[in-house]
């Protein structure tokens, strides 16, 4: 990493991907193949047809295209669900708001396969170089499901003995690791069987009822 260049400036809209869509595209095809260590940056230029002085000039190095990927990716990511959020906040059925976002997740998942790999392959990133990713990416739960969980709580939807900060550090892990849950080349329907059976399992645990055998 080049400690002299602003990798802050390739996030946002002027992040310079979108003026150069044959590079988005090797990148995506890269990155959603390889983890961050083992993609070819060579490979990315070649098939992005981009000069190393001008891709030096613009990204700094590979970390730098790495963030500038991600940061696309993320965007497009919370355009999905942060709408169900500000649209929905007020329902008063937060187990029914909490489906609705796992479903856009996945939707967005299936968008382009290649994101959701790269997904994939960022958490198998050494972990040093993932915590100084992450640095640059900060999505707020807290504020997100907030409001959404103190709601339900004082509306008797959530036992009143788990705390809310508990509760968003629960859903925060839960939303990163979605993927991780699903079956192994499921098809939609299979998949958002399973996302529901997850929610089954955040509302009502997995405690028999009373009285109910086999």
């Amino acid at each position: 990493m080049k400690k002299q260049f602003n990798y802050r400036q390739l996030l946002g809209e002027n992040n310079p991907l979108l003026r150069f869509p044959a590079l988005h595209e090797a990148s995506l095809d890269e990155f959603s193949q390889k983890t961050y260590e083992e993609a070819s940056l060579n490979d990315i230029l070649k098939k992005g047809k981009m000069s190393k002085g001008s891709f030096y000039h613009h990204f700094g190095d590979k970390f730098g295209l790495y963030l500038a990927m991600l940061d696309l990716i993320l965007k497009k990511k919370y355009s999905f669900f942060m709408p169900i959020l500000a649209e929905k906040s007020n329902s008063g059925d937060f187990f029914g708001v909490i489906r609705s976002v796992i479903q856009a997740s996945y939707e967005f998942m299936m968008v382009d396969p290649r994101m959701y790999h790269l997904s994939n392959h960022f958490l198998e990133t050494d972990e040093r170089t993932r915590e100084s990713i992450l640095v640059y990416f900060s999505f707020d739960y807290g504020q997100g499901f907030g409001s959404l969980i103190t709601s339900a709580i004082h509306s008797g939807q959530i036992d009143r003995h788990f705390s809310a900060d508990f509760l968003i550090g629960v859903l925060a892990l839960f939303f990163s690791n979605i993927h991780k849950l699903l079956p192994p080349h499921s098809s939609s329907t299979e998949a958002l069987t399973t996302l529901d059976q997850i929610i089954d399992l955040i509302q009502y645990g997995i405690l028999s009822k009373k009285g109910e055998t086999e």
